[in-house]
C-alpha cells in the first residue's frame, strides 16, 4: 500500500502582506488566502505522494507559511480535521531561469521581466 500525505498549514512567519503577495504569485486567489489565514490550522491538500507533499510544503514555506507534512490517517484520532482548501497543482507553475522566482506559468517573469 502506497502511503499518502497531506499538507497542514499552521499560520505564517513574518508579515501578512508579504505572505499575501507571495501567495498571489503562486496563483492563490485572495479569498483562498483569507480562508487559510482565518481558519489556520487547516489542511490545504490531501492524498499526495511524499514527493509532491514536499514540493507543496517548500512553495508554501518560501511564501512565508508554516506547514507540516503528515501521513493521511495518522492524526485523525487526536486532531480535529478541518476542511480542505483548493491549491493549484505544481504543473501550473514554473521557475524563472534568470532569477529563480517561482510563479504561475506565463511568458514573462513577473519579478524580473525575463522572457520565459
Amino acid at each position: 500500500m502506497v502511503k499518502k500525505y497531506r499538507i497542514f498549514f499552521h499560520g505564517i512567519n513574518g508579515e501578512e502582506e508579504t505572505f499575501r503577495v507571495r501567495m498571489a504569485h503562486l496563483g492563490a486567489p485572495p479569498e483562498i488566502v483569507d480562508k487559510m489565514l482565518s481558519d489556520a490550522p487547516i489542511i490545504l491538500k490531501t492524498g499526495l505522494s511524499l514527493e509532491n507533499s514536499r514540493r507543496y510544503a517548500e512553495a508554501l514555506q518560501d511564501a512565508g507559511g508554516r506547514v507540516t507534512i503528515e501521513e493521511n490517517g495518522y492524526f485523525e484520532k487526536s486532531r480535529r480535521v478541518v476542511h480542505s482548501v483548493p491549491v493549484a497543482p505544481f504543473e501550473d507553475f514554473t521557475m524563472c531561469p534568470e532569477c529563480g522566482f517561482k510563479q504561475p506559468k506565463g511568458l514573462i517573469c513577473i519579478k524580473c521581466g525575463f522572457r520565459l
